[in-house]
């Protein structure tokens, strides 16, 4: 929003802004917020799909390997070769061992348990579950690796495309009350505390406002947090939908932005 953005005529009466003032529906324009979001949804969707494709991959590759495990697998011996901690405030349990099959030598490393770890030391025998056909594929101890839910891919898709569709779909309510929208002189009634973030960020105030409608009455809206908003009792444009006035907001629009205006001087 700006410093001020209702216009007064020397009678006192209100005009409505440049670019306001030109018959409904008006024709707008993304700003470059707007067309940042419009990327960034076109990202997200982009990713979200990739994404999907990609654990859908991992998912099924995954489940074929867990199917060799549970059916073909056979126990050997295996040691372990190396014990270690990892992770936040070293809270992760690492364990490294090796077996071989026909002379060569095949080994992972493993997060386990506490207790697990703790009964562990370099050297200690363990059983290791392994497929003769593909000897590289195995587990130690009882624990075989759960394999992604089939669920995941489909869940990471759909919640990037959703996003995404939200975020059109606010540019897309911004540019039609720009387009269909009725401007009122509005009065800024209070302003909230200021919000900030989780880590302090400074995010701005809320901006709590009143107007006055075709038909005369008043009906309110707000808007925000914004870092620099105007004060208490200074007059704004209010634009809002004539056939549902809760749907409203102070003009300028950070997305959307009337075509037709005249250049100032």
């Amino acid at each position: 929003m700006g410093s001020r953005i209702l216009i007064v005529d020397r009678k006192g009466d209100w005009v409505p802004p440049d670019g306001l003032d030109r018959c409904r529906p008006r024709e707008v324009r993304l700003t470059p917020e707007g067309k940042g979001l419009i990327v960034l949804a076109c990202l997200l969707l982009a990713g979200g799909l990739a994404g999907g494709i990609a654990l859908g991959l991992l998912a099924n590759r995954q489940a074929g390997e867990a199917r060799l495990l549970r059916e073909e697998s056979v126990v050997t011996e295996g040691t372990v070769t190396r014990l270690w901690r990892g992770g936040d405030n070293n809270r992760q349990r690492w364990m490294a061992y090796s077996y071989l099959v026909d002379g060569q030598a095949y080994g992972r490393r493993v997060k386990v348990s506490s207790a697990t770890w703790a009964r562990l030391k370099v050297g200690t025998r363990i059983p290791v579950h392994y497929v003769p056909s593909r000897p590289d594929l195995n587990y130690p101890l009882q624990s075989p690796r759960s394999p992604l839910p089939l669920w995941v891919p489909f869940a990471v898709a759909l919640g990037a495309a959703a996003v995404s569709l939200l975020l059109v779909l606010h540019v897309r309510g911004e540019a039609r009350l720009l387009a269909e929208g009725r401007a009122a002189p509005g009065q800024v009634t209070r302003l909230s505390k200021r919000h900030r973030s989780s880590h302090g960020t400074d995010l701005g105030q809320k901006v709590f406002y009143e107007f006055r409608l075709l038909s005369g009455a008043v009906a309110h809206g707000r808007a925000g947090p914004v870092k620099d908003p105007p004060e208490a009792g200074s007059t704004i444009t209010v634009v809002y939908d004539p056939e549902a006035p809760r749907h409203n907001s102070p003009y300028p629009f950070s997305l959307v932005t009337p075509v037709n205006r005249r250049t100032l001087r």
